[in-house]
């Protein structure tokens, strides 16, 4: 009976979609489905069944049995253990319990909650232009141990992904636009589509909100479950731990009691107080701690992805990467130029052909692919960008084929972005390939 339940909320958490990591797929697929569960089981105890039941001694029919149930459903009761006296007239009571009406609303709240960092992120790739979730479905869909049945579909993959980094590109010159590229690479602002690190800045928006989202439900549930909430979980590994019996009485109370007024013939207001048994709280019991110490764990695998992706994002951690699938499949990294030997051009590919996005789209797809598509879609990226390195190199005026040699070594070890040109170029001033310093054109 529950696995078309559970099969109906899996589709919540779309889990066809794969444009993430593991740690994503906690909040926005499993919360998701737990979630769902935990609201299929307590809609159905609160809207199927009776939640309450309070004991009446002074009616005797059954309607009146059931208004005195639904009024104090309604109006909420208040704990009082039983060594307590109960509170006269000129005494106040306890604070009612606020909750157990609103626990299917507070399940499906937090559903949304989870819900909304992954829409915001597949917003973010439809909107850039780099769709992630499109590049890894072709990528799952190709057969791994056919290279030959595949070959056309990674070469259209590959045509695919280089237009897209090179939409994603600015091609303006000149003083001004030179002066804001430095200084924006000074100051890490320059958050544009065409930036080169705008798919990679949202994506590291969207792991502060899902760190955000996990962290904060524990202390928004301190307003419907009582102050203190998010220490829940430590309070009862504390009991546990020393041997006590778990209990949760206050925060959880099986039986409770209910306050409401009867208005009779001649104004007559007469003040009850009855017992009331709440079953529901027998699941909700269960269902909040299991929801605690769910949100602590999402939280901690939050931070921990957050961590991870910030060492991703650096320069080292990108060229080791690209580095490992290029040496696995015996690629050789270094120029073949023979004037200069041994200059290495994959910092070249890392930092100015991919980007921050472009590699960033390579560990997606590494992340919901094996390795051997992975690597071969490297490679095949890698050939493609040396055959328009090529073609931009042997492009070049007459008057500069002697000094391709200083012109690779300038452009590979060259980090500092475009340069200025005095002579347009266009087909040569592209700094995916070729970054020709002034006075190579000025011979």
């Amino acid at each position: 009976m529950l696995y078309p339940i559970i099969e109906a909320f899996g589709k919540l958490g779309l889990p066809g979609v794969r444009n993430d990591d593991f740690f994503d797929r906690l909040s926005r697929k499993y919360s998701v489905v737990i979630f769902g569960i935990c609201f299929i089981i307590v809609t159905t105890t609160q809207f199927v069944s009776d939640p309450i039941h309070c004991f009446t001694q002074m009616v005797d029919s059954k309607y009146k049995i059931d208004y005195v149930n639904w009024v104090c459903w309604i109006s909420s009761s208040y704990y009082l253990p039983f060594d307590k006296p109960l509170p006269n007239r000129n005494q106040s009571r306890p604070e009612k319990i606020p909750y157990y009406q609103w626990v299917p609303f507070i399940l499906f709240g937090m559903m949304i909650l989870f819900y909304i960092p992954g829409f915001i992120w597949r917003k973010i790739n439809r909107n850039c232009g780099i769709d992630t979730k499109v590049i890894t479905s072709i990528i799952a869909d190709m057969d791994p141990l056919h290279s030959e049945n595949r070959q056309d579909t990674m070469n259209m993959l590959v045509k695919q992904i280089d237009k897209a980094l090179t939409y994603h590109r600015d091609y303006h010159h000149g003083f001004m636009f030179s002066t804001w590229k430095r200084f924006s690479c000074l100051s890490c602002c320059s958050l544009s589509q065409h930036s080169g690190n705008y798919l990679a800045c949202g994506y590291i928006l969207v792991k502060l909100l899902y760190i955000a989202n996990a962290i904060g439900q524990l202390f928004l549930l301190n307003i419907f479950m009582g102050q203190k909430f998010y220490l829940y979980g430590f309070e009862v590994l504390q009991k546990w731990f020393h041997g006590q019996e778990i209990k949760a009485l206050e925060r959880f109370p099986r039986i409770t009691m209910c306050r409401f007024i009867l208005r009779t013939f001649g104004d007559n207001i007469q003040p009850y107080d009855v017992q009331c048994l709440l079953p529901i709280n027998i699941y909700n019991e269960k269902i909040f701690l299991m929801i605690w110490f769910w949100l602590a764990f999402v939280s901690i695998m939050s931070i921990y992805s957050l961590i991870k992706w910030l060492h991703y994002f650096t320069f080292k951690s990108r060229k080791n990467f690209i580095h490992h699938f290029l040496k696995a499949n015996q690629i050789d990294c270094y120029s073949e130029n023979t004037t200069h030997l041994n200059t290495e051009i994959l910092p070249t590919f890392v930092d100015r052909y991919c980007r921050q996005d472009g590699i960033l789209l390579l560990r997606i797809v590494n992340a919901n692919a094996t390795k051997v598509l992975v690597g071969e879609l490297v490679c095949a990226l890698w050939n493609h960008w040396q055959k328009q390195r090529q073609i931009r190199i042997d492009s070049l005026p007459q008057h500069t084929n002697n000094h391709k040699g200083k012109l690779l070594e300038d452009h590979d070890n060259n980090q500092l972005g475009l340069i200025p040109l005095t002579i347009p170029i266009s087909i040569i001033n592209d700094d995916r390939y070729v970054t020709l310093p002034p006075r190579i054109l000025q011979y």
